[in-house]
């Protein structure tokens, strides 16, 4: 038995949908689902995204506040190892 690999893919008869013309609906709890999870994807990348803000804000605020509180050393004997 040889198999035409070049020829087009057919349904069975048995799957194939009984009205071609009907297009397939979606549970609500699917459609929910879904609205669910972009909704979230948002949040967290929304918080994800004032965190990394924050966070740069902090840490150029705390390097600048050591900056102004740093006195030189003046004296010979407290820069001796």
């Amino acid at each position: 038995m040889s198999i035409d690999t070049n020829a087009p893919y057919k349904v069975p008869e048995q799957y194939q949908p009984k009205n071609k013309n009907v297009e397939p609906k979606m549970k609500k709890s699917a459609v929910f689902m879904i609205f669910l999870g972009w909704f979230l994807n948002a949040v967290i990348t929304i918080a994800i995204g004032v965190g990394i803000v924050f966070g740069v804000i902090k840490i150029v605020e705390a390097i600048n506040s050591s900056n102004q509180n740093a006195t030189p050393e003046t004296s010979v004997e407290t820069n001796q190892a």
